[in-house]
């Protein structure tokens, strides 16, 4: 009785025993440094309040982008200060999985 009892109870011991080393190699990846990409465009419409601007802009060959016109979120609000609806304009931005992306620079260029 006492070896069935071994038995049925050893894969369960050390089942348990390498369970805390198993769930220390589940956790996520350390987020990478996010890859930055730089476009042109012509300022559609600003929306100061929501943090967020409408570009028309030439296509990001990097990421396969046709040119289009879309949304940016702007990490830095302020920068939406200095932008007029049809501005021409260099930025940069970063892709943020399940959100839009999101402009890290901004400037009109003449």
């Amino acid at each position: 009785m006492k070896k069935f009892l071994i038995a049925a109870l050893a894969p369960w011991v050390l089942g348990s025993a390498a369970m805390p080393a198993y769930a220390a190699d589940t956790r996520p990846p350390k987020a990478e440094a996010q890859k930055s990409y730089a476009a042109r465009g012509e300022v559609v419409a600003v929306d100061k309040m929501g943090g967020k601007v409408t570009l028309k802009h030439e296509a990001v060959a990097e990421l396969k982008w046709p040119a289009m016109t879309m949304f940016f979120a702007v990490a830095d609000k302020a920068q939406l200060d200095a932008l007029d609806v049809g501005d021409r304009v260099e930025f940069q931005f970063v892709k943020v999985n399940g959100r839009a992306p999101l402009i890290t620079q901004i400037k009109p260029v003449k």
